[in-house]
């Protein structure tokens, strides 16, 4: 091997050892392009104030060890407002807490149950201004390189980042700066086609997102009109592979399909109105037991002139989401001064941890 191949592979090699890895919290949004909301001014827009920030370690898929080097957030891309950025003149802790998202308190010194280290500053920092069609950001993030990297610790309990703002180029005030903020996740998916009614129109079943406390819900339209149905629901489970049921209904259309298991589901039954259209809910309960929890359900209907006298919805899947495990404990006014706030409870500006 010679001089230049060498050099060559030691450069690759110790590229590839201190690759970083970018981890977007809460983990799930790593399938999310956009959040819903936005965030105005949290955590780095509240003008002259103090801030925390507490994660909850179930949505932060930082391997123990690993070091933070940099921490970052991305512009809500729904608004098309430019908000110009500012000189902040911040300072950067990072602790951990016992607390969580439900019982973060006001006091910012007895949330940090393991002593804040500061990893950035107190030095000047430039927030870039955020949809600026001359100078866009590359995939709409931005990030805060950290000068002293933090090795994540989740055994110390939920990581806690605070931002002491100092003052910054615009005064001092508060101002907008509208990053992209997340609320709940809960995917839906489908399954294939139902199978055709007499008369033409396949029925279509679709569901809702929701989280617990909030309602599953679903409809079907195109269905047969003025006809029974049923609402087959398996909680716990998803769709299944499809599979026939003309064992089960003798004469039915090859194309009717089971899609949800039919060992034991629950079931909702009514009747559709003459366009063919109806729809079940029932509340899922607010318990944390139904975090995460999946659903299944499909549909089926009496319909005198089709074969078997029987026709079915597509399937469905649906997770109900979480509440982002997160909160903000904002205080205004000079850092060393504040020593309360107030507590803004799941309250979720997308972030980033590039760590190695």
């Amino acid at each position: 091997m010679t001089k230049q191949s060498t050099t060559l592979a030691i450069a690759l090699l110790t590229a590839s050892l201190t690759a970083q890895t970018v981890t977007i919290f809460p983990d799930e949004y790593a399938a999310v392009a956009e959040g819903p909301f936005n965030s105005p001014n949290r955590p780095l827009a509240g003008g002259t104030s103090r801030v925390q920030v507490l994660y909850e370690a179930v949505d932060l898929a930082i391997p123990s060890g690993q070091q933070i080097t940099k921490i970052g957030f991305r512009q809500d891309g729904v608004t098309t407002t430019l908000d110009t950025g500012r000189i902040l003149q911040l300072e950067i802790r990072i602790g951990y807490s016992t607390f969580n998202a439900a019982t973060m308190g006001t006091n910012f010194a007895n949330n940090i149950t393991t002593p804040a280290v500061t990893v950035f500053g107190p030095a000047a920092f430039t927030l870039p201004s955020l949809r600026d069609p001359l100078n866009p950001l590359v995939n709409g993030r931005f990030f805060i390189t950290l000068t002293t990297p933090h090795t994540y610790t989740p055994a110390n309990g939920n990581l806690v980042v605070e931002y002491l703002i100092y003052g910054h180029s615009g005064g001092g005030t508060t101002f907008n700066y509208r990053l992209d903020r997340g609320d709940f996740y809960s995917p839906v998916t489908y399954g294939v086609p139902g199978c055709p009614r007499s008369g033409g129109g396949v029925p279509n079943l679709t569901a809702t997102g929701h989280r617990p406390g909030q309602n599953y819900s679903t409809s079907v339209v195109t269905a047969p009109g003025n006809s029974f149905g049923i609402l087959l629901i398996t909680p716990g489970v998803g769709f299944t592979p499809p599979f026939s049921l003309q064992t089960m209904v003798p004469g039915i259309q090859p194309t009717c399909l089971g899609q949800v298991s039919l060992a034991g589901p629950l079931q909702l039954s009514g009747f559709t109105g003459g366009t063919g259209a109806i729809s079940w809910s029932f509340s899922v309960p607010n318990n944390a037991a139904f975090n995460d929890f999946v659903w299944g359900s499909q549909a089926a209907f009496f319909d005198f002139f089709a074969p078997g006298g029987v026709v079915v919805s597509n399937g469905a899947t649906v997770v109900t989401g979480v509440l982002p495990r997160t909160s903000i404990l904002y205080g205004g006014g000079p850092p060393a001064s504040v020593l309360t706030g107030a507590v803004q409870r799941n309250y979720n500006p997308i972030t980033f941890f590039e760590h190695q």
